[in-house]
């Protein structure tokens, strides 16, 4: 009926595609897909960077997310022809749709394939999760990061300190704190993540194990993914619990570790939905991770955070004492393990802390935002 009365007037719907592409963006663009697809023509291509069941179906379905636009399958190919997949496949598809206006989450190579097509083809481009920096060039993400922002017309950072990095970068307008929409997602599902069972239906007790995920592909190398797991090796008596990312368990079987993990303290389990994997981590003493999304999600959760990383994006957690990085070496995070398993205070004094990203409004800032800028609709010839 709206759409009716815009088009009788001499109005039509302003046109926004959004770009995603992992299991992190879905959750990420999840709070905010109802307000684009209520506000506007709103597209939603998924590149398929990953096409895992576990990776992405699941997740649409356990967030009652509608299916994409379009579901690109570029995560079928080889790793190498990959980007070159999304820049062909999401050319087409804004070929074809000609947006007013092009959203991109985060720092995966689809937010990069994303935002590279649309400034070629001159179409204003939104950044969500802008301003993140490791400072570590060497990270792949890092260089996405920092060629999306600088691409960027609306910078819609998580936090005042990625708003000042931009600042730092040169990089001053348009720029906006909104808090992470990460936060949104995990509090708009906190009652079904405290209600589910799957801790206890893994026979864990609440605070007496300890969640692992390993996934970032500088740590699923030979020489990393071997010293994480000749660590782990020497916890014998600490009860885990591994959700293995079908990355992960590839090299852990390339590199002949997988048939030796054989340690009965370690439970190795198939990918989690969202839901699962957050009732895990809240009833989990710690969570032992390299995952960005993940030290999201701990912060919001009230658990403490180990990060198999000598650096982060997410340097709000560390300074707030939510998170400590505690890097690759076995002797090292052996003894940080034990250091954090025997620490009963750690877990109870995060619930005074104060969420670096937000309380949860992230994305009725950021829905408020683009409006601002790309009105609902826009005048055409009558």
């Amino acid at each position: 009926m709206f759409k009716c009365f815009l088009h009788k007037f001499g109005w039509d719907e302003m046109k926004v595609a959004s770009i995603i592409g992992t299991r992190p963006e879905i959750i990420k663009i999840a709070p905010l897909l109802p307000g684009l697809d209520l506000c506007y023509d709103h597209k939603l291509i998924h590149t398929g960077q990953h096409s895992d069941y576990y990776m992405r179906e699941l997740f649409f379905k356990q967030l009652n997310l509608r299916d994409p636009d379009y579901k690109l399958e570029c995560g079928e190919i080889d790793s190498s022809k990959r980007i070159g997949c999304m820049l062909t496949e999401v050319d087409e598809a804004l070929k074809l749709e000609k947006p007013d206006v092009c959203i991109v989450l985060g720092d995966t190579n689809s937010t990069l394939a994303g935002s590279l097509v649309a400034s070629k083809r001159h179409i204003p481009l939104i950044h969500v999760e802008a301003g993140l920096r490791s400072f570590d060039k060497n990270m792949p993400e890092e260089v996405n990061r920092i060629i999306v922002d600088h691409i960027s017309d609306v910078l819609l950072a998580p936090s005042p300190l990625a708003s000042r990095n931009l600042m730092r970068e040169g990089v001053t307008r348009n720029v906006f704190t909104t808090g992470n929409t990460a936060v949104d997602c995990c509090l708009k599902h906190l009652p079904q993540i405290r209600e589910d069972r799957t801790a206890e239906s893994l026979g864990l007790n609440v605070n007496e194990y300890v969640v692992v995920t390993v996934h970032r592909e500088s740590n699923t190398r030979e020489e990393n993914i071997q010293n994480i797991f000749k660590a782990l090796g020497r916890l014998q008596d600490i009860p885990m619990v591994f959700p293995v990312h079908p990355r992960t368990k590839q090299s852990l079987i390339d590199y002949g570790i997988w048939e030796a993990l054989s340690q009965d303290n370690l439970k190795i389990i198939n990918p989690l939905g969202y839901i699962e994997f957050l009732n895990l981590m809240l009833n989990a003493k710690f969570v032992l991770t390299d995952s960005g999304g993940v030290q999201e999600e701990a912060v919001t959760l009230k658990v403490p955070c180990l990060t198999l990383r000598e650096n982060t994006e997410r340097w709000e957690t560390v300074k707030i004492g939510a998170n400590r990085l505690i890097g690759l070496n076995p002797d090292r995070v052996v003894s940080e393990v034990r250091k954090a398993w025997n620490d009963d205070e750690w877990k109870k004094k995060l619930n005074a802390l104060e969420n670096p990203y937000g309380n949860g409004d992230a994305s009725n800032k950021i829905i408020s935002i683009i409006k601002h800028y790309f009105p609902v609709s826009k005048i055409t010839a009558i």
